[in-house]
């Protein structure tokens, strides 16, 4: 018995020093670059690029995070960052406040709009080789921390000492209820995209709303419990939402479980091309349950869930564990291998609609926009740069004005088009464009004058004043009222 005991360590140390020396390839690999290679290399960059490589073989979504980026993205996903609250940009090698955000830190001290920033922290932000994100971080700092800035305002120069606070990233946004229907638009699903949710609803409920279009546009997913709860706020308990399914065979799946508000609500979903995941999830429960027409372009199909794995060095693996399934079975994502399938079998809907398997979300209602001319598709920097120059040159008029007058009285005219031609370098006359390229001109210069003093939601506002699909989405949603 012994020896049989001698014989079997043995074996297994043997077996375990190969398993040991197989994985660490990798990292012989490395050793031999670091020591050897002709030329200095940067290990760390390499090593990440070889992370991002391996899994970026294996599915679409897995990748290599890095602790800068992933620092980004949480912020963004838990709702708020410690900053002084303003909108930026970078003209003219200068740091300008374009938008100072209603009662936040900057506001509450009396910066204004068109400031321009000379330092931060007593170091001088102007030259060439200031960037975005290079302010953000000077800005960015531990809650009630202070910053300050040297700031010239009409020739004279002023200095402020800021305290930092938690400035809100908000993830929905919602239009005033016209004609019985309400608006709302889920940028992202975030850790507070339900309690925002549920404060729109309440919101447009107080103003009469008798259907509500849920638009997830470019919405490209994020927490599965938020979508989970949102769907659970049209569905009857104990509807399934959504299924996940491991390697291993387990399977987790979620269920309506409180809310009736509005389990009667007629909805419409609109999507797009970059409606993904988390999106797809909270669509596909609705349409399979027959709660919501869903109108647009095929989502994106991505039906996989990922975990973040952290490194030692708070870098993160976002790594596919499982799949995504509707309540009818099918699985959201799009094949990526050759000749790889989405689904097999026919799905059907609470009320026997057959549903489309091909991977993402189809819509009942298939909308898509004309095709974009040329301001929209490649002009965006040049219209928010000129944008940005008139609303500097005019800024007693603008302080004058409130954004409801905005919309509804200022006029893009022709002389102002013109401007733009001349500063775009475009070669071309404002005679010489046809009418939709007039409308459309019109509407992005106004949206961009409108970013660049009352900020990216007023930007917003003013583009969904003539979104053709919104509007056919609109109509469709009275008439069902009718």
């Amino acid at each position: 018995m012994a020896a049989f005991l001698i014989v079997g360590v043995w074996i297994g140390g043997n077996y375990s020093v190969q398993q040991n020396r197989d994985r660490s390839k990798l990292g012989q690999f490395f050793q031999y670059l670091e020591r050897e290679y002709v030329d200095t290399l940067d290990i760390e960059d390499l090593t990440e690029q070889a992370i991002d490589g391996i899994l970026s073989s294996l599915d679409p979504h897995s990748a290599y995070i890095s602790l800068e980026r992933s620092e980004e993205m949480e912020e963004r996903m838990n709702g708020g960052f410690t900053g002084i609250g303003v909108e930026f940009t970078i003209h003219n090698d200068t740091l300008v406040f374009v938008h100072v955000m209603e009662n936040g830190p900057a506001a509450s001290y009396g910066i204004q709009n068109g400031d321009r920033i000379l330092t931060i922290d007593g170091d001088s932000v102007i030259g060439p080789g200031l960037t975005n994100s290079e302010v953000t971080k000077r800005i960015k700092g531990p809650r009630k921390s202070y910053v300050d800035l040297g700031i010239e305002r009409d020739g004279l120069n002023i200095a402020a000492s800021v305290q930092r606070d938690l400035i809100p990233i908000e993830s929905v946004f919602y239009l005033p209820v016209s004609q019985g229907i309400g608006y709302v638009k889920v940028d992202r699903f975030a850790e507070t995209t339900h309690d925002e949710f549920v404060a729109a609803l309440n919101a447009l409920d107080e103003q009469g709303m008798r259907s509500l279009i849920i638009d997830l546009r470019e919405n490209p997913g994020g927490f599965l419990h938020e979508a989970v709860a949102m769907a659970d706020e049209f569905l009857a308990d104990d509807k399934n939402i959504v299924s996940t399914r491991y390697r291993d065979g387990r399977e987790s799946v979620s269920k309506a479980q409180t809310g009736e508000d509005f389990e009667s609500l007629p909805v419409h979903i609109l999507i797009n091309e970059s409606s993904a995941s988390a999106s797809e999830v909270f669509t596909g429960a609705l349409q399979d349950h027959d709660r919501a027409t869903v109108y647009g372009a095929t989502s994106f199909g991505k039906g996989l869930v990922q975990e973040d794995k952290v490194l030692n060095d708070g870098s993160k693996v976002r790594l596919t564990v499982a799949y995504y399934f509707t309540p009818s079975g099918r699985s959201i994502q799009k094949p990526y291998k050759e000749d790889g399938v989405a689904n097999v079998g026919v799905f059907l809907s609470d009320t026997g609609r057959v549903l489309s398997s091909n991977g993402g979300i189809d819509p009942d209602v298939p909308l898509q926009n004309d095709s974009a001319s040329y301001f929209w598709t490649f002009s965006f920097g040049t219209i928010d740069a000129f944008a940005f120059t008139h609303v500097d040159g005019e800024r007693a008029t603008f302080n004058d004005m409130s954004f409801q007058q905005f919309v509804k009285d200022f006029t893009i005219d022709a002389n102002l088009m013109s401007e733009f031609l001349a500063y775009g370098g475009y070669g071309i006359a404002f005679e010489d464009l046809s009418i939709t390229d007039k409308e459309e001109l019109a509407l992005l210069l106004k949206a961009a004058l409108a970013k660049n003093y009352w900020g990216f939601d007023a930007y917003r506002k003013v583009l969904l004043k003539r979104d053709t699909i919104l509007e056919e989405v609109y109509a469709q949603a009275q008439a069902s009222l009718e």
